[in-house]
């Protein structure tokens, strides 16, 4: 759960794939930032971690977002989805029902398929490039890999 080895595993391993594959730059700083986040995404389960505090943060904020912007309803309406949104996050926050080790963890090379094959999907049909989801594979395989590395 040290997330300064993650993010400086991260930043070598970024390196190593912007020089063998020639990403362009603008590219680049957004595959950077996806793979730093992704590689600090499997200790979400952990009660400690930042990145816990940050996707809870971004579910919430994403959800109200959506609710303002994309719902066709009155202000009270929108106010009493976004409260709703804000106790589902914190319940969420709260009571996630995995452990950071063992087998309800997102430590787990199954998750890292599907995380790496949900990415894909996501950005092919949002019409986004879907080698951004390239980089948040390596992320999360390199928080695995970091860990196992840790371990010798």
């Amino acid at each position: 759960m040290d997330w300064k080895f993650h993010a400086i595993f991260s930043f070598f391993l970024y390196a190593v794939v912007i020089t063998l594959f020639g990403f362009p730059a603008g590219f680049s700083f957004s595959g950077f930032v996806l793979l730093v986040f992704s590689s600090m995404l499997p200790d979400v389960d952990s009660k400690k971690s930042v990145i816990r505090k940050i996707v809870f943060a971004l579910l919430f904020y994403t959800a109200t977002i959506f609710v303002w912007f994309s719902i066709n309803a009155d202000a009270y309406t929108k106010m009493t989805l976004t409260t709703i949104f804000a106790v589902l996050s914190y319940v969420c926050y709260v009571k996630i029902p995995l452990r950071h080790r063992g087998k309800k963890s997102l430590h787990l090379w199954r998750y890292f398929v599907v995380i790496s094959a949900a990415s894909f999907i996501l950005f092919f049909f949002s019409g986004m490039n879907p080698h951004y989801a390239f980089f948040i594979s390596i992320g999360y395989g390199s928080h695995l890999v970091a860990d196992k590395i840790k371990k010798f």
